[in-house]
């Protein structure tokens, strides 16, 4: 058996990696630990845009590796966009191991509703690596999020038919 790290670099709170472990061990029935990590991901960042591209982040984090780790997700402070986008909540490799997730745009002065904001946004890139794509339902965590509206909508879990791949998946994993 494995576990699912979330590690941070940045300005974290631990009580939001602490609350978003217990999220992905409720939502993902698998062991969770949590971490920091020392990161140079200066090459990410883009004095342009005034952001960090996140396939970069992903590329770092691919590097950092628990002898006992299923996945690895990310929390970090700062934007982060992609080509093409102007922003990105987060990024997984599609079925890989490796997820990164910015608290920056997710903020809310309601620390309840922040904190949501961030499980939901971890689940859906975790839900990546496991290999779910995009849902047309707008209220399973694996729909796409163009906007916090859109992100404040979804629920932090699956759909049936998200969930039922997700468990097949998992199943190998318990």
């Amino acid at each position: 058996m494995g576990y699912i790290y979330i590690v941070s670099f940045g300005d974290v709170e631990d009580r939001l990696l602490l609350a978003d472990a217990s999220n992905v061990k409720e939502i993902f029935d698998l062991e969770v630990r949590v971490s920091t990590v020392k990161a140079d991901i200066e090459e990410a960042y883009n004095p342009q845009r005034n952001q960090y591209h996140a396939g970069t982040i992903l590329s770092y984090l691919s590097r950092v590796v628990y002898p006992d780790m299923v996945r690895l997700v990310a929390l970090v402070s700062f934007d982060l966009y992609e080509e093409g986008l102007n922003f990105v909540f987060g990024e997984a490799q599609y079925g890989g191991k490796y997820a990164v997730v910015s608290t920056y745009r997710l903020y809310h002065p309601d620390e309840r509703v922040f904190f949501e904001r961030v499980f939901k946004e971890t689940n859906h890139e975790l839900g990546h690596t496991f290999g779910l794509k995009h849902c047309p339902d707008p209220y399973c965590v694996m729909s796409f999020s163009n906007s916090i509206d859109e992100v404040d909508r979804k629920s932090r879990d699956f759909c049936p038919n998200c969930r039922r791949k997700l468990d097949y998946v998992l199943s190998y994993y318990r």
